[in-house]
C-alpha cells in the first residue's frame, strides 16, 4: 500500500509541473519563438520621469495624435499645490501641531499633459496622463525574446506604434502587435531596430483616435443657495437656472423662474416636475463622442439640418442651446450602457459648439415633453394658514369670508409663532370652525382635469378670490362654465385648463355648508 504522505508529495510535484508548463504558455503564440528561453520576470524597458517626457506621439489605424506637456495646466497645479501647502502649514502652526508641510510643499507637482490636436475642446486629463505614462515609463511582464517570424506576434505590420521624446534629446519607439493568448489585456511589443519580443499591458486608448480623449460631460451646471431650506435647516441648493426654451415634436414651451418659483408658458409650475428636469439638464454625460469638427455631410447624417429638439437655456454661469439631431441606429449602440439606461441614443451637439455626442434618451427629459406635463395640477397653492379672507361669487352665489388670527403668546416661540383663528361669513360668527376648514380642503383640492389654450369666452359662472395676511397674496380665479361636465378656469387672467364640473359643484356645495 503507498504511503499517504508519498502520494501528496507526488501531487504536489504534478501541480507544480503544470502552473510552470501553463506560465511558460500563458504568452506563447502558436507559432515557436528563436530564443532558446524566455523570462517571466517583469523587465523595465525604459523609465523616465514625467517631466522627462517632451512629446509622444501614437500612430494606429485611426490616425496620428501628439501629446505634449501642458505648461499652463501644470503651472496652475503647481500654483495650487504650494498655496495648500501654505495653508496646511498656517493650519499646523496655529493648532501648535509639530507636523511638517515641508514634504508636501517640496513635492514635485505631477506633469499635466495635453493633445496636441484637441487644442481649444475639453478633454480627459487623467485619460490623457494613464497614456502617456506608458510614454515615458514603460515594463514588461515577460521578455518573449527574439522570434524567425514577426508574423507570429503581429509585429511584421504593428497595429500601432508611439514614439516617445525626452528632454535629454533621446527617444523610444514602441511597436505594438497582437493579443497574447491567454489575456487579452496584454499585447506583444518590440522596441524599433531591437529584437527581443515582450509582453505588455498597455493604455487601451493607444489603439484608438484623438477622439476616445474627449470629455463626454456635456453640460456641468453650478447649483446655488435657493430661498428654501432643508429639512436640516441648511439652505437648500438647486442647478443655477433662471430660463429655459424647449421646442420638440409635440410644440414648444419656456419656463421661467422667479424665487423658488417656476411657470411654464406663464402657468404655475409643478416645481418638483422642473427639477427634474434642470437636474438633468445641469449634468448630462455622453454615451460616447460621435465626431469632431463634423462636415456638413456629417451634420446631416446625424440629423442637425432639421433637429427634432431645441434647448436653449439662461443660468447664472451662461447661456446654451443643445440640439438634438436624429436617433443613433441601435445596432451600433453601446453595449456597455448600464441597468437604467433604455439601448435608444439620440445624437446630441451644443448650438456652436465641436463636438457631436451620442446620448441615451433617458438623460433627455425635455425631448418628449409638453408644457402640460410640467404644470403645477393644483390650482391654489396656498394653505389655509396663508388667508385672511375668502370671496366666492357669481350665479346667485355670494359667501364673503374674513378669518382673524390671534397669536397664542403662550405656545409660540421667537422663531415659530402659533396663532388661533376665528372666521365670519357674510359678517357671521362662524359656530363651526370645522366647516370653513372642509370648505377650504375643497379649495386645494381643486385639480386641473385637462390643458386647453383656449381663451375665455363671456362672463365667469363664478369667481374665487383670495386675499393673504401678507398682502402681495392676492390671486383671482375665474370658472367659465364649457358644458355640463367642464369648467375652463383662468388663474389671475391666465387660462389653467379645463375642471371637471363635478369638482366645482363640490366646492359649491361646501361654501354654502359653511355656518
Amino acid at each position: 500500500m503507498r504511503h499517504p504522505k508519498r502520494t501528496l508529495i507526488a501531487l504536489l510535484v504534478c501541480v507544480v509541473g503544470l502552473v510552470a508548463v501553463l506560465l511558460g504558455l500563458h504568452f506563447a503564440p502558436s507559432g515557436d519563438s528563436s530564443s532558446s528561453s524566455s523570462s517571466l520576470e517583469t523587465t523595465q524597458l525604459y523609465s523616465h520621469k514625467d517631466s522627462d517626457l517632451v512629446s509622444m506621439t501614437v500612430k494606429n489605424a485611426q490616425g496620428t495624435y501628439t501629446i505634449v506637456p501642458d505648461k499652463e495646466a501644470t503651472a496652475k497645479a503647481a500654483s495650487e499645490a504650494a498655496a495648500s501647502a501654505s495653508a496646511a502649514a498656517a493650519s499646523a502652526s496655529s493648532s501648535g501641531s509639530s507636523a511638517s508641510s515641508s514634504a508636501s510643499s517640496s513635492a514635485a507637482v505631477q506633469t499635466v499633459f495635453k493633445i496636441s490636436e484637441l487644442s481649444g475642446v475639453s478633454a480627459s486629463s487623467d485619460t490623457i496622463e494613464t497614456t502617456a505614462q506608458d510614454g515615458y515609463s514603460l515594463s514588461a511582464l515577460k521578455t518573449i525574446g527574439s522570434a524567425a517570424s514577426l508574423s507570429d506576434y503581429g509585429l511584421d505590420n504593428p497595429i500601432a506604434s508611439f514614439t516617445s521624446t525626452f528632454s535629454d534629446g533621446s527617444s523610444v519607439t514602441v511597436l505594438i502587435g497582437n493579443e497574447t493568448p491567454l489575456d487579452t489585456t496584454a499585447r506583444y511589443i518590440k522596441l524599433k531596430d531591437k529584437d527581443t519580443i515582450y509582453a505588455a499591458t498597455l493604455a487601451d486608448n493607444l489603439l484608438k483616435g484623438k477622439n476616445a480623449y474627449l470629455s463626454t460631460q456635456v453640460t456641468s451646471i453650478p447649483t446655488v443657495s435657493s430661498a428654501s431650506t432643508t429639512a436640516s435647516g441648511s439652505a437648500a441648493t438647486a442647478p443655477s437656472f433662471s430660463k429655459i426654451d424647449v421646442k420638440n415634436q409635440s410644440g414648444s414651451f419656456g419656463l421661467a423662474r422667479s424665487g423658488d418659483d417656476w411657470t411654464v408658458n406663464g402657468r404655475p409650475a409643478d416645481s418638483s416636475k422642473v427639477e427634474t428636469l434642470t437636474s438633468a439638464l445641469s449634468s448630462i454625460s455622453a454615451s460616447s463622442v460621435e465626431a469632431l469638427d463634423p462636415t456638413a455631410e456629417q451634420l446631416k447624417k446625424f440629423g442637425f439640418n432639421s433637429p427634432v429638439s431645441e434647448l436653449t437655456y439662461t443660468s447664472a454661469s451662461g447661456t446654451g442651446t443643445l440640439l438634438v439631431g436624429g436617433q443613433k441606429p441601435s445596432d451600433t449602440s453601446s453595449a456597455d450602457s448600464d441597468s437604467t439606461d433604455s439601448g435608444t441614443y439620440e445624437y446630441v451637439m451644443l448650438k456652436g459648439g465641436r463636438i457631436v455626442y451620442a446620448i441615451s434618451v433617458n438623460g433627455l427629459p425635455w425631448l418628449t415633453q409638453k408644457a402640460f406635463d410640467l404644470q403645477r395640477l393644483t390650482l391654489v397653492s396656498n394653505t389655509s394658514a396663508d388667508i385672511a379672507g375668502v370671496k366666492l361669487e357669481g350665479s346667485g352665489v355670494d359667501y364673503q369670508m374674513v378669518v382673524t388670527r390671534t397669536k397664542d403668546e403662550s405656545s409660540s416661540t421667537e422663531d415659530q409663532p402659533v396663532y388661533t383663528y376665528k372666521t365670519q361669513c357674510n359678517g357671521k360668527k362662524l359656530s363651526d370652525e370645522t366647516s370653513y376648514t372642509k370648505f377650504f380642503d375643497k379649495i386645494t383640492g381643486l385639480q386641473v382635469l385637462e390643458d386647453s389654450t383656449a381663451a375665455p369666452s363671456g362672463s365667469p359662472a363664478y369667481t374665487l378670490t383670495l386675499n393673504g395676511y401678507d398682502a402681495k397674496v392676492r390671486h383671482t380665479y375665474q370658472f367659465y362654465k364649457v358644458n355640463d361636465r367642464r369648467y375652463l378656469v383662468t388663474a389671475d387672467g391666465q387660462t389653467f385648463g379645463l375642471f371637471n364640473s363635478t369638482d366645482v359643484n363640490a366646492l359649491l356645495a361646501a361654501a354654502k355648508a359653511v355656518k
